[in-house]
């Protein structure tokens, strides 16, 4: 009986921590959103920047993510976009920065990080922008 106690407190802990996180992610998201993508996307993600409007194509509405996927959020194809790493040859030529190098490249700059720790940084970024992407779906 007491194993079965223990068991269910760590899951109830492990869920109570993993939304905490989450929470935490998509907060850091947000102000990575608001700092890179924003320019170009708006500060809603409607596609509305001030300097996507130079564009010859519209930049996407960031919104409208999990409505043009059948009602699921499209986490994967959404952290490789950002990411820019993948070769993904169905996306075509991309006008949007490869923020996986970028944020690389942000991290292996400071002296104190090592290149192992760079690459945890940046896919942790990577995520935290895709978790706040993930809140501000529409239906």
């Amino acid at each position: 009986m007491r194993q079965k106690i223990t068991v269910a407190y760590c899951i109830w802990i492990a869920i109570i921590g993993a939304s905490a996180a989450t929470a935490q992610d998509a907060s850091m998201g947000e102000r990575i959103y608001m700092e890179r993508c924003a320019v170009c996307h708006g500060e809603t993600g409607s596609g509305d920047g001030i300097v996507g409007e130079l564009f010859a194509q519209k930049p996407s509405d960031l919104k409208l993510l999990s409505k043009n996927n059948g009602g699921t959020f499209p986490f994967l194809e959404t952290y490789r976009a950002i990411d820019g790493r993948a070769d993904i040859p169905a996306h075509g030529r991309s006008e949007m920065p490869v923020w996986g190098t970028y944020f690389m490249q942000e991290a292996i700059d400071n002296p104190a990080i090592n290149e192992k720790n760079a690459r945890y940084i940046t896919e942790g970024r990577i995520l935290s922008l895709v978790f706040y992407l993930q809140t501000i779906q529409v239906d």
